[in-house]
């Protein structure tokens, strides 16, 4: 692997920024569930689902993949970034071969989904899968006692505001995005600069640059980092970055989960950095590999 840390206790000093500073990670052996298929399960075949979720008083497309074996299983909401290029459905099938359940969602607006897309209703659409999770008609699939948020780029952002709800049982962020750091580039005198940039993104979905911007510049208060980062304390944490330029908002993070854990109890985030770029290109095997460990360790069954 080409990682630049890996801690399993994972925080240094609450009393101290995040140093960032890890030794070289040694070679490790990726996943089996990764490179390699399982034996088959003729009763319990693993499977794939079209499905949609209620949110914002429409229905919203999502992929669910069940695991071979018996239920219930352990299960991942798998949260995408924007606009959901990546899509991490390779994650999702190492997950699934590992034995979790996953449900890969769109957000409301985005790719042709119904509704109006914001980054406000991405947050709230990632609470309402998380809810449907938990329908008790899903009880004989799905351990609620075991779901957990995995959340790429602005996927990351959603987990992130959804630490609060006592039905993830943990997360992972993957170069999470922190809106509310580019709200002084959203200020209304540079938007015309930036509008160019976000315009191949947001075409995919149906919202202007201006309502997303408004929507950031609106929401710098309720969206503060820190405070909802520490929300997720009490719960095990996997905080992961790139070379892209994110990571000092993943170390932000990790120190405000580091200190409400130490404050009110729980495990320390663990922390883990590749050397790679946004979408992990040359890294998906050891991307794959590090969140399927994590899990195994974290949740065992």
């Amino acid at each position: 692997w080409r990682l630049a840390g890996w801690a399993a206790s994972g925080f240094g000093s609450a009393t101290t920024a995040w140093s960032g500073v890890w030794a070289q990670a040694p070679a490790q052996t990726p996943d089996q569930a990764v490179v390699a298929d399982p034996k088959p399960d003729a009763a319990h075949p693993a499977n794939l689902h079209q499905i949609r979720y209620p949110t914002g008083g429409v229905e919203v497309p999502a992929r669910f993949f069940v695991a071979a074996g018996a239920g219930p299983h352990p299960t991942v909401l798998l949260l995408h970034g924007l606009p959901g290029t990546e899509l991490n459905l390779d994650l999702a099938r190492a997950m699934q071969r590992a034995g979790w359940n996953v449900m890969a969602i769109h957000y409301r607006g985005l790719w042709g989904s119904p509704g109006q897309f914001s980054l406000t209703h991405a947050a709230q659409d990632a609470r309402a899968a998380l809810a449907y999770l938990h329908d008790p008609g899903m009880a004989e699939v799905i351990d609620a006692k075991r779901i957990v948020l995995v959340g790429h780029s602005m996927g990351g952002f959603a987990t992130v505001m959804t630490g609060d709800d006592p039905g993830a049982a943990g997360f992972v962020t993957i170069s999470a995005w922190d809106p509310t750091a580019d709200a002084p580039s959203m200020a209304p005198d540079k938007r015309a600069a930036m509008a160019a940039s976000w315009s191949p993104d947001l075409s995919y979905t149906n919202i202007t640059f201006d309502g997303m911007a408004d929507d950031i510049v609106g929401n710098v208060e309720a969206w503060d980092w820190a405070r909802n980062g520490a929300e997720m304390a009490g719960r095990p944490v996997l905080i992961i970055d790139s070379d892209d330029g994110l990571a000092p908002r993943g170390d932000a993070l990790a120190l405000a989960v580091g200190q409400a854990a130490k404050t009110g109890g729980g495990p320390a985030p663990t922390r883990l950095t590749f050397r790679t770029d946004h979408s992990y290109n040359d890294s998906r095997i050891a991307l794959a590999s590090a969140i399927v460990a994590w899990l195994r360790k974290t949740f065992p069954d």
